[in-house]
């Protein structure tokens, strides 16, 4: 939790190096907000995939239970 919030942080941190550094700032800024996406987006599959086994482990437990005491 406390990495996706850094990387919040750095994530406005990037307009105003925009602002300070002009036209490099802005190259900076943008590519720094598609690596900060890529990360978060990787941390949320990460999890995602973690809930997705959740659920169907859960699911098959309760599945295998309703077709043994039906």
């Amino acid at each position: 939790m406390m990495v996706i919030l850094l990387l919040l942080g750095l994530l406005l941190l990037f307009p105003i190096l925009r602002l300070v550094f002009g036209l490099a700032g802005w190259v900076l800024g943008l590519v720094g907000t598609l690596v900060i996406g890529l990360v978060i987006l990787v941390a949320f599959a990460a999890l995602f995939r973690f809930f997705l086994v959740a659920v169907l482990v859960v699911g098959g437990g309760v599945w295998a239970g309703r077709a043994l005491f039906n």
